[in-house]
């Protein structure tokens, strides 16, 4: 096993923990509703609560204030 060997298993250790922080989380656009789950984007949450981005929205195909949230539980 050479060093690049244990650099690849790091740095993929790192996107599974960041994924895993991530789920429960979704990113939504504010304008049009189009909203996804924040672990398909490999980043977790640097708040709790709520954060507003500026991002391209893929449904709007428009820069939009984003929201990055918990994802709502259905049934409350």
């Amino acid at each position: 096993m050479g060093a690049n060997d244990s650099i690849r298993k790091t740095a993929a250790g790192k996107v599974v923990a960041a994924k895993k922080r991530a789920s429960g989380w979704q990113i939504r656009c504010l304008k049009c509703g189009w909203a996804e789950p924040l672990s398909g984007h490999g980043a977790p949450p640097k708040a709790a609560g709520r954060s507003y981005i500026f991002g391209r929205c893929p449904k709007c195909k428009r820069i939009r204030i984003r929201v990055i949230e918990k994802i709502p539980v259905a049934g409350l």
